[in-house]
């Protein structure tokens, strides 16, 4: 008896529709899924990207603030 499972009388069902329909259903929520996370590693990326620009352009502003005032202290002397 070789369709016999566990040593008991029951049968397992056969493969239905349903269930390549849930194979389907799960394979598109994995592949949403990957999506998902894909898009939000660009968004902390730009984000990344956008708060070391701002940071840049402040320290080349106070760089050259300072070297505004640098030339003012010393055209005096």
């Amino acid at each position: 008896m070789y369709w016999v499972l566990n040593n008991d009388d029951r049968v397992p069902r056969p493969v239905r529709l349903s269930d390549l329909g849930v194979i389907f259903i799960g394979l598109i929520h994995n592949i949403m899924g990957s999506i998902e996370a894909f898009t939000s590693e660009l968004y902390e990326l730009s984000i990344y990207h956008s708060n070391q620009r701002t940071r840049t352009q402040q320290v080349w502003e106070e760089f050259s603030q300072d070297l505004e005032t640098l030339k003012e202290d010393t055209d005096g002397a």
